[in-house]
């Protein structure tokens, strides 16, 4: 506690007491979560700094994000390519207006659940090993991070817990159950977005498996929504408009990323933003579908 505690006072400093009490609670409160264990957060980014390609910078990962970070770290936890991961992220600005991000990531490995499916069309026989299909455990993890010297996120506070076949036989992302592999997000109103990405210089490994990594769509997707710059020809994560409706680290930026659940290589990522300082708009979406070597970008709202 009295590490936790000198931590948060360094990352504090010129803030009121009050403020940093606040702030500690919250803390508390998110990783302290029932049924969650905490995680040694400088294990973690030791473990995190072994991706980082950047190795001639200054700091090495510096510009990448929180959300990317924390999916990185999940997606590490389990050696599983068949998952489907839900993302729900919250924030609170400190008197010196830096954000502490809070990250929830619940990230599921239906690599099981597509290899009963196999077997019960083509036979046990001709099925191939579950490990084949993907192994690991589903598991639930939360996140904290802040901006410190040279870097965009430092991870002060982690922790985790397994979530039980049972439990997430009942779970919902996003909406659909989260072990239904078939479901997709072709239930929204989409409009497909002409126009390119910007590329740049990698900052960790962007392709697994013939489709961008988890953390990669949400670096594009970033980039898109203007929650992250690549026009200088480096990535830098920003973070964007806090909205004004946010309140604590209530999530209001949802992530949902369905990978390798169908016969192709295919990731499908979708960012929803919702309490916008927007009159006309509650929340705003955008979609990275990639299948087969086609990425297709696509965009959604709701009105007021």
């Amino acid at each position: 506690m009295i590490r936790f505690a000198a931590t948060i006072a360094l990352l504090l400093a010129g803030t009121s007491l009050a403020a940093a009490q606040t702030l500690d609670e919250e803390i508390t409160s998110f990783i302290n979560a029932e049924g969650f264990e905490p995680r040694d957060a400088f294990a973690l980014e030791t473990e995190l700094s072994e991706a980082w390609l950047d190795i001639d910078s200054l700091s090495p990962g510096g510009r990448v994000g929180p959300i990317e970070k924390a999916m990185m770290l999940a997606d590490l936890a389990i050696p599983a390519q068949r998952t489907r991961s839900d993302i729900a992220y919250g924030e609170i600005l400190g008197e010196d207006g830096a954000p502490t991000s809070f990250i929830e990531i619940r990230h599921f490995n239906l690599g099981p659940v597509i290899r009963a499916d196999t077997a019960d069309a083509y036979g046990e026989e001709n099925t191939a090993p579950l490990e084949d299909f993907g192994v690991g455990d589903h598991m639930a993890w939360r996140f904290v991070l802040r901006p410190e010297m040279n870097n965009a996120a430092i991870l002060i506070e982690a922790s985790s817990r397994l979530i039980t076949d049972k439990e997430a036989s009942k779970a919902e992302c996003s909406g659909r159950p989260c072990l239904d592999p078939y479901l997709s997000f072709d239930d929204v109103d989409w409009q497909q977005i002409d126009g390119k990405l910007p590329t740049w210089p990698p900052l960790y490994p962007t392709e697994s498996e013939d489709v961008a990594t988890p953390a990669h769509a949400i670096a594009q997707l970033a980039v898109f929504g203007y929650w992250a710059s690549a026009e200088s020809g480096e990535y830098q994560w920003t973070g964007g408009e806090h909205p004004e409706g946010a309140r604590g680290a209530e999530p209001y930026r949802f992530i949902a990323i369905d990978r390798q659940l169908g016969q192709e290589a295919s990731i499908d990522t979708v960012w929803r933003e919702t309490k916008l300082n927007d009159d006309s708009l509650s929340a705003i979406s955008f979609r990275r579908q990639e299948a087969a070597g086609e990425i297709v970008l696509m965009r959604a709202s709701e009105s007021r």
